[in-house]
């Protein structure tokens, strides 16, 4: 097959992800832009299918939900296809089976997130042997699943929780053995997959990515109605109180040794759930004027980051945060800002580091001197990070942008449109 063979590709997200607004701007705004990029080696047609319960068609949130995700993606078709799971989730493979019809003769490719939706994609390769199928992994969900349960390395975990994650972890490499290809987020997460789940080196590498750059026009406007001094220096953190987010066990102490060590540190906080971080603050001992508590629409999010001076992002450099690629630092980056991340999380390119996009810390190495850490951090915040802001957005542009990303995608799907052709 040629390089100018025609397919259409078909996004699918299964188990309500969709609600998600990560899932909104990692799968929806990358369809967007593979129907909106007409360059080389562009799909014919673009879809996206939402495939769910039945009780979804009828469900106030879910049709809302859909109309959005519609109106975001004017360039695709955006489809929510459901079905009756005690029947088969009829009629639900009927409905793929039209609008596959619907695509035509030429081949689809389905880009499917995660190994639940891959099944779905086998089972319409079954029925249109000519389409392809590719896993999209966005995490190493074995390990994510312990996480959940609080063990943080697979080898410590014992009885049910062995046995659950060699089940998914099975489950994982059957699915990577039946599809066509893979694509997933980060160098570390690729090789992993090479070693435990018999990825081969065709393996791509996508990493979580947004669609523009933040312009920062409003920067000195927003930094102004906050309060903040010229002097100052904001560093943010964006994002939940979630338990693998390490808030208060990491975050929250380094940015106090932070602003206890420099007065011109004004610690920001971003988030839906600023109550419960209120709480973690005061409990920390932080003097709650000198910080920026925050909740902001998604579509604001961007702006407010572009007044703020760097982000924050440090958690256990455990297996599941190793591999991980959060879309965080995707979001930071766009916005401008350098990232105060730790060592070894993320999954991220060494060559930031040398650019100064990144400033590595290891407070949770086990000889890890904090007051030394400090020092090297405020020395790299004061050493004019603010000049360095167009040198993170040009790295965004080339690395973090669905439009630069979206060829690595294409070039993985020439490849499996090639195979047994």
């Amino acid at each position: 097959m040629s390089m100018t063979d025609g397919y259409s590709l078909v996004h699918i997200t299964v188990d309500g992800e969709y609600r998600a607004p990560l899932v909104a701007s990692q799968l929806f705004d990358q369809a967007e832009w593979q129907a909106k990029d007409r360059g080389i080696a562009a799909p014919d047609k673009v879809e996206a299918w939402i495939l769910g319960a039945m009780r979804e068609y009828t469900d106030a949130t879910a049709q809302e939900k859909l109309r959005s995700l519609v109106e975001r993606c004017p360039n695709i078709s955006v489809r929510m296809i459901n079905g009756i799971g005690r029947l088969g989730y009829f009629p639900m493979v009927q409905l793929m089976k039209i609008y596959r019809r619907r695509l035509g003769k030429k081949p689809v490719i389905y880009h499917c997130r995660g190994e639940s939706a891959a099944q779905w994609g086998l089972r319409m390769r079954d029925l249109f042997p000519g389409d392809k199928v590719v896993l999209d992994v966005r995490g190493y969900w074995p390990a994510e699943k312990l996480y959940e349960r609080g063990i943080e390395y697979p080898e410590k975990a014992i009885g049910a929780d062995r046995t659950l994650y060699n089940t998914l972890l099975d489950h994982l490499t059957k699915t990577i053995s039946k599809v066509d290809g893979v694509t997933t987020v980060s160098e570390s997460l690729r090789a992993l997959l090479i070693e435990k789940s018999g990825a081969t080196a065709g393996c791509a590498v996508v990493p979580c990515c947004v669609s523009a750059v933040v312009p920062g026009d409003r920067r000195d406007e927003l930094r102004d109605s906050w309060g903040v001094g010229k002097d100052e220096i904001v560093v943010v953190y964006s994002g939940t109180t979630a338990a693998y987010q390490h808030l208060e066990d990491l975050t929250i102490p380094f940015m106090k040794a932070l602003m206890d060590a420099d007065s011109r540190i004004r610690p920001a906080f971003f988030s839906s759930q600023i109550d419960k971080i209120t709480m973690m603050l005061q409990n920390a001992g932080l003097d709650i004027e000198r910080v920026l508590l925050k909740k902001f629409r998604q579509d604001e999010v961007g702006s407010a980051l572009s007044a703020c001076d760097a982000g924050i992002l440090i958690r256990k450099p455990t297996l599941v945060n190793r591999v991980a690629n959060p879309v965080k630092i995707a979001e930071y980056l766009a916005a401008g800002l350098p990232i105060i991340i730790e060592k070894g999380v993320g999954g991220v390119a060494d060559e930031m580091f040398g650019k100064g996009i990144l400033k590595a810390v290891t407070l949770t190495a086990s000889d890890a001197n904090v007051s030394d850490q400090v020092a090297e951090t405020l020395s790299w915040l004061n050493g004019g990070i603010a000049s360095n802001r167009s040198v993170v957005q040009d790295y965004v542009r080339s690395v973090y942008l669905w439009s630069a990303a979206i060829h690595v995608s294409r070039a993985l799907y020439q490849q499996v449109l090639k195979k047994h052709s």
